[in-house]
């Protein structure tokens, strides 16, 4: 776990909007009270792939992911913005970097991960497909 005295504050990004914005709730949590780094992961997964989707204007799947390094551990009540912004884009696929602020309850923002990550634009049979 950081070191909470050296947790990086910062502000929101002010040049553009999150894809998606969620709260921490206590169903997320593990026996201890934190919650998890999965269910953090799946909604990353979900803003990437929902930007992605609009670009490929269909269906994509995630094929990569690079590591995730948590700066500061979420907590409950937090509210996490989800901002990706595209990074590559090839034929067939989608590079985007995920990056996720927490504004915590008593006003602050902390810059939680961000992730790059690769989506490839599929049709209805699961086989990879150019982007329109």
């Amino acid at each position: 776990m950081p070191d909470r005295s050296v947790i990086e504050r910062c502000d929101l990004p002010k040049d553009r909007m999150p894809t998606i914005r969620v709260n921490a709730e206590p169903r997320s949590t593990n026996a201890h009270g934190k919650v998890h780094a999965g269910w953090l992961m799946a909604k990353m997964d979900l803003a990437g792939a929902l930007d992605a989707e609009r670009v490929a204007k269909g269906q994509v799947t995630t094929v990569a992911v690079n590591s995730f390094q948590f700066a500061a551990p979420i907590l409950v009540g937090d509210l996490l913005s989800f901002y990706v912004e595209r990074l590559r884009m090839g034929q067939k696929s989608i590079t985007s970097k995920v990056e996720v602020f927490a504004e915590r309850l008593d006003g602050s923002c902390v810059r939680i991960t961000e992730a790059v990550m690769t989506f490839v634009a599929i049709d209805d049979a699961g086989r990879s497909r150019l982007i329109a």
